[in-house]
């Protein structure tokens, strides 16, 4: 009770800053906050009719992917988003608005969104064809989307002030989490064909869905009206590279946080792998994902309330620190989950459950205290350089983790979990020297 009381107590102060002292402010802050959330509540309506670590997962298990193939779907996916933003902050770090590429990518991604699902339907039933139709315009969005990721980032750093970003993130997180329950259903009553679609034209239409979606919901954020950019003092070297990468080494914090996020990086190859774990392993029926779906995006919404509240009670760092510990005990909890299972066998699917509510704890703690300590440790003068460089070199640790799928086939599931045990354990140690770190340069 007293964290309810706690939660609705900060609500309070957030409407009223978004009120009378916020519009004092910015004239467009209340506007922008609401577009903010609405699109990110339809944005992860969207992923979870698609989740890359369920939906996607059996649905390219259903086509016989091998686990190099099931292992690149959640780097392609991240790893893409991240990859390109330093090349793009390069040429964009003088620039005061970032609207512009932003819609510019929301077409390219939208294409590419109906694209997929025109394809798989008309590819249907070849599982080769499939694969192709999936792959290649799945290519292409996450492209669009690591390019349009950095005017993304730059519009919320310019349009949501420092400490209302991790009740920003959480609403978006919240909200979508309230849609991806309705989600999770319909991804139940499709996967089950109880609707009368069979497989695969019951995937093909969650694909129109999620690009019905993910439409809207660009859409939506072009709707935000974005401020002009702080010009930046003194001459700007023309190798911004280097500046960034001299500023990252002078910066213990900043090492700190980006070695804590890529050990994260590695620790999630073990998550697309619950799924497969459980169909392949513990035989558990397919009508179960849909469960398991619900799960996830059950405590990934539950969560955020805890960790919007962590997030202006301690900071983002304590977010992400409590985001990694579930992640640490998800991993370890799947790898007891065979042995418990083996003394009682009917017991694997309920043991699987648990697996899935502190795997969604963890992402959207994560997403919630990394994107707004990053935002939180970028200057404001040159936060796309700061920005792109740490998501590109993100971006590079999350595309080495597609190895999982060949890590799983020479040391199998367990083996997997065991080794993201590892980089959580890591990860953990490394948010710990921060806290240190940023408490001595305060």
């Amino acid at each position: 009770m007293q964290v309810w009381r706690e939660w609705r107590m900060r609500s309070a102060r957030l409407r009223a800053s978004l009120g009378i002292s916020g519009e004092a402010r910015d004239p467009h802050l209340r506007r922008n906050f609401t577009v903010g959330v609405i699109n990110g509540a339809l944005f992860i309506f969207a992923e979870t009719i698609l989740d890359p670590n369920l939906v996607l997962i059996w649905f390219l298990s259903r086509l016989g992917a091998p686990n190099l193939l099931l292992a690149l779907v959640s780097p392609m996916r991240d790893g893409l988003w991240f990859l390109p933003q330093l090349f793009v902050s390069r040429r964009m770090r003088h620039r005061v608005y970032y609207m512009d590429l932003y819609r510019r990518m929301a077409v390219v991604r939208a294409a590419g969104a109906f694209a997929m699902a025109l394809g798989i339907w008309l590819a249907a039933p070849h599982p080769t064809w499939m694969l192709l139709a999936f792959f290649l315009p799945y290519l292409v969005i996450s492209l669009a989307s690591g390019i349009s990721g950095l005017p993304f980032m730059e519009i919320v750093g310019k349009t949501i002030p420092p400490r209302q970003r991790g009740v920003f993130f959480a609403a978006r997180l919240f909200f979508g989490g309230l849609l991806g329950l309705a989600a999770s259903g319909l991804v139940r009553l499709l996967l089950e064909e109880r609707a009368g679609l069979f497989f695969p034209y019951n995937v093909a239409l969650l694909f129109l869905i999620f690009a019905v979606f993910t439409s809207v919901g660009m859409a939506v954020f072009a709707m935000v009206v974005e401020p002009p950019s702080p010009t930046r003092d003194g001459y700007a070297t023309p190798l911004p590279w280097r500046e960034a990468v001299r500023a990252l080494w002078r910066h213990i914090p900043y090492r700190l946080f980006l070695g804590a996020r890529m050990a994260l990086m590695w620790a999630a190859i073990a998550t697309p792998f619950f799924t497969a774990y459980a169909v392949r392993d513990l035989r558990i029926p397919d009508a179960a994902i849909g469960i398991y779906l619900g799960l996830n995006v059950g405590a990934s919404l539950l969560s955020n309330l805890l960790w919007s509240w962590i997030s202006v009670r301690w900071g983002h760092r304590a977010v992400l620190e409590g985001a990694t510990a579930c992640g640490l005990v998800s991993v370890l909890w799947a790898l007891m989950v065979g042995p418990l299972s083996a003394v009682q066998p009917g017991l694997a699917e309920a043991l699987m459950g648990p697996v899935f509510v502190l795997s969604g704890a963890y992402a959207s703690g994560a997403a919630i205290g990394g994107l707004s300590l990053l935002l939180e440790i970028a200057p404001g003068h040159d936060r796309p350089l700061t920005i792109g460089l740490t998501n590109t070199l993100l971006g590079v640790a999350l595309l080495s983790t597609a190895m999982g799928g060949l890590i799983a086939d020479l040391i199998g599931y367990r083996g997997l979990f065991a080794l993201s045990f590892g980089f959580y354990a890591l990860a953990l140690a490394l948010l710990w020297g921060l806290r240190r770190a940023m408490a001595a340069s305060a």
